[in-house]
């Protein structure tokens, strides 16, 4: 079954309520966004909840992230900028972490640079689409062939997880072309920035879940 990530989480209300819907990572941003949260903010929207914890970061000191990963016993550190591979392996090799790279994909090579780069330093690779607003939670999709066109070659240990544009209405189809380990999605259950649309949430949950 697909795993499925609620990103860009604000409020306490909306992470308890995704944990409640059967997600299983929860996400909370630490690099520059509008959605972008302070330590202690992060501390109560994860209280109470079940769900693996993901703290999202962009080109941020190591130091920076592993003090935050240890305090806040994250489960993935997502990395969302232009990071190398020796400082993945550097934030991998210091904790019980996942380590999640985010590639944004213009084009099958970028596709292919970024698997070729990160498939030996991190557990999973996470494809987004590139837009000039910037990396993540601007809903950017691209053309989910060139994913499914790796799948022969995309390491069996390494996962994959699809982002950018997914929503209630186009998961099942999403997961079917891609086949990705995770889905993940921010502005694409919200009502308002950052705001949570609980039923969307909930539909999109669901969807995920039948594949």
């Amino acid at each position: 079954m697909t795993g499925v990530k609620i990103c860009g989480l604000v409020r306490p209300e909306d992470a308890r309520f995704a944990d409640s819907v059967g997600a299983d990572y929860l996400g909370v941003v630490f690099a520059p966004s509008p959605r972008r949260r302070t330590e202690e903010q992060a501390r109560r929207i994860w209280e109470g909840t079940a769900a693996r914890r993901v703290g999202v970061f962009m080109d941020a000191a190591e130091e920076d992230v592993l003090r935050r990963a240890r305090d806040l016993e994250l489960a993935v550190v997502q990395l969302h900028g232009s990071e190398d591979a020796d400082y993945c392996r550097k934030i991998r090799e210091a904790g019980s972490w996942e380590v999640w790279k985010a590639a944004r994909v213009i084009d099958g090579d970028t596709l292919s640079q970024a698997l070729d780069a990160y498939a030996d330093v991190a557990d999973g690779v996470l494809l987004e689409g590139w837009s000039d607003r910037g990396p993540g939670g601007v809903g950017a999709s691209f053309d989910w062939t060139m994913a499914a066109s790796l799948s022969g070659s995309w390491p069996s240990d390494l996962q994959l997880i699809l982002a950018g544009g997914l929503n209630a209405d186009n998961v099942t189809d999403a997961i079917d072309q891609v086949q990705p380990d995770i889905v993940d999605v921010s502005s694409g259950v919200e009502a308002a920035l950052g705001i949570k649309d609980h039923d969307a949430v909930k539909a999109f949950v669901s969807a995920a879940k039948t594949r």
